[in-house]
């Protein structure tokens, strides 16, 4: 029998890989099977392409994925981008005045480039959780012929109260959305990312549907995070994960378990492959 879904998109952090990064044998497998039976597999994540690479290598087949919380749809080995959604330049001037006068840690992404304008700690903490390198170059310069896609803040935890409301107000300003997020590993730091106010992964996943020729209602969607909840909205079928917050499991077609246990292969196999 015809499987109802032809493509599967997943979150990665927290949904397909552990708090080390890691993917369990069992969601492996599943990943597998889910080849076996003809459904293509995207991720979507807010992290930068380059920074998955471990995961991409561990997919099943070529495909197209999501990158940036919506801002870029590009395959696996960043050499065809099918959607990109860019900051413009003068969005990014004003985004280095106010990293400049708070004097914040500044990082900027490229479909393939992370760059920053001098060496500090913070960006190499950074850096080392992300898994590649950046580059130190004159912004200036860099914003003339780079197509930047987001900004991040680096900011010490300790320091992250007094930043909130000044971002809040300036992104409602600039048409910025800015997101908080922390990495486990290092709970004295906080990252800010930048992007444009109408990206969405909704908007990512309507044009990979495009791309592939499918239809939404022959999604399923799969994710542990409030920035999911429009990726499950738009999916034909949606699944939240047990560690979810309750805002993206009452959106979510059916729950699974948390990651530890195996949520994404219990999901796969109960849902999907029935």
């Amino acid at each position: 029998m015809q499987n109802k879904y032809k493509l599967l998109v997943s979150d990665i952090d927290g949904t397909l890989t552990d708090s080390k990064g890691v993917i369990s044998p069992a969601d492996l497998k599943a990943l597998q099977d889910l080849e076996k039976a003809g459904i293509k597999v995207s991720l979507s994540t807010g992290r930068a392409a380059r920074g998955c690479q471990a995961v991409l290598t561990q997919m099943p087949a070529e495909g197209f994925h999501i990158f940036f919380e919506g801002a870029l749809v590009c395959n696996s080995t960043l050499t065809e981008i099918i959607y990109s959604r860019s900051i413009d330049k003068q969005r990014l001037a004003e985004i280095r005045n106010l990293a400049h006068l708070d004097n914040l840690t500044l990082e900027l992404f490229s479909p393939t480039g992370y760059f920053v304008e001098r060496e500090s700690a913070l960006a190499t903490a950074h850096s080392e959780m992300m898994g590649f390198g950046y580059t130190v170059t004159d912004f200036n310069l860099l914003c003339m012929y780079e197509s930047i896609i987001m900004g991040c803040l680096v900011i010490p935890t300790s320091e992250q109260m007094e930043f909130r409301s000044v971002l809040v107000e300036f992104g409602e300003k600039k048409g910025l959305r800015f997101t908080w997020s922390m990495n486990p590993a290092r709970k004295d730091i906080r990252f800010v990312n930048i992007i444009m106010d109408d990206i969405s992964k909704e908007r990512a996943l309507k044009t990979l549907c495009g791309y592939y020729g499918i239809r939404l209602d022959e999604v399923a969607a799969i994710g542990d995070g409030a920035e999911d909840i429009s990726l499950l909205k738009s999916a034909g079928f949606s699944i939240a994960m047990e560690n979810a917050p309750e805002e993206l499991k009452v959106v979510a077609d059916e729950i699974t378990a948390g990651v530890k246990y195996n949520g994404f292969s219990q999901a796969i196999q109960e849902f999907l492959l029935q």
